[in-house]
Formats: structure tokens, sequence, C-alpha cells
């Protein structure tokens, strides 16, 4: 079976999101958690910032990353949404420490009850 369009953010594993569908991912959780437009100053600089990230802690982190960055801000007046830029310039070192920190505590719970899994067949 064909992968899904790289756009496809619902229907793409996530170990498979590229820049494209972190992309539209933003768009689309933008417009329904605030109800505007997602807009972008540089859509090839956030692309490049992504691609970064992605390459650096894997996608299901920067979608982490992403999601904690929406829970985290609240809109203003004077800045009723957010874009990646924002979160990579402004958020990131206050927030990703914390994701990745999270990812690296399941990875380990999931490794130990494995390992424990491994024992009790053991047994």
């Amino acid at each position: 079976m064909a992968k899904p369009n790289a756009k496809d953010w619902r229907n793409r594993d996530i170990t498979d999101w590229v820049v494209a569908t972190f992309q539209q991912y933003l768009k689309d959780a933008h417009e329904e958690r605030y109800g505007i437009a997602y807009t972008a100053r540089n859509y090839g600089l956030e692309g490049r910032w992504l691609k970064s990230m992605i390459s650096e802690h894997g996608s299901e982190a920067v979608k982490a990353f992403i999601d904690a960055c929406f829970a985290d801000y609240r809109p203003t007046a004077q800045y009723p949404g957010l874009n990646f830029s924002f979160m990579f310039s402004y958020q990131r070192s206050r927030i990703l420490p914390r994701v990745l920190a999270d990812s690296k505590r399941r990875q380990f719970v999931k490794q130990a009850v494995e390992e424990t899994e491994d024992l009790s067949d053991w047994l």
C-alpha cells in the first residue's frame, strides 16, 4: 500500500512525517485552536528549522513540542496566534527540554516493562 500524501498528517504514521506534513499540521491545528488562518513570515525558514529539529530529535518529539507550545500559548489581541518561528525562537528553550525529558522517561518505562515481560517468560 502506498504512503498517504505528505500533507495528509491524519493518515500518515508519525515516523513518516516530513516538513510538508508538519507545515500542514501547523496550519490545521492553528485554525482549529484559534479560528484564524496560520501565517508565517518565511515558510522556507520555518521549513529549514523543522527539518533541523526532525533530524536532531525525531518526528515524535517535534510533534510533542508543537503540541506543548500550542497548549502553553495564551493568545492576546495583539498576537492572536503563533507560528513555528515563534515556537522555535521563543518557546524552544523553555518547552523543548521538558518534552525531551518526558520522551526519555516514557522510553525508559517502556524498556523496563519489556524487560519485565521477558523475565516473566523466563520464570
